[in-house]
């Protein structure tokens, strides 16, 4: 799907990132295309955790996205301070995921519209 190229992502979290509701330290991974196509996995870096975050279309052809937590190597413990600052990171998370599908179903909305000109 086009919306999964990097440039295309890289342009909405760019913006994403110039909006209220700001970018976190989201960028787009470089990674090798399965079939020919691109991934579209964005990485969101958290700072009050050791866990990996990452965002990622669900399936080719569908503009849905999930954010995904993996299993953290070591335990956690934080300040209430920070657990309120991972909080924010975590909205900001879900945020740039709502943003994303948001986008991608507009984009495949424009393609389809430009398919029946």
């Amino acid at each position: 799907m086009p919306f999964r190229s990097k440039d295309t992502l890289q342009a909405w979290l760019d913006e994403f990132a110039a909006s209220s509701a700001g970018g976190g330290n989201a960028f787009v991974a470089d990674q090798e295309p399965v079939d020919g196509v691109d991934s579209g996995l964005v990485i969101f870096p958290l700072a009050n955790a050791t866990t990996s975050v990452y965002l990622a279309p669900m399936a080719v052809g569908v503009p849905d996205w999930r954010v995904t937590f993996e299993a953290q190597p070591e335990v956690t413990e934080l300040s209430p301070e920070a657990v309120y600052d991972l909080c924010r990171e975590i909205t900001t998370a879900a945020d740039l995921c709502d943003f994303l599908q948001h986008k991608s179903v507009e984009h495949m909305a424009q393609l389809a519209a430009d398919a029946q000109d």
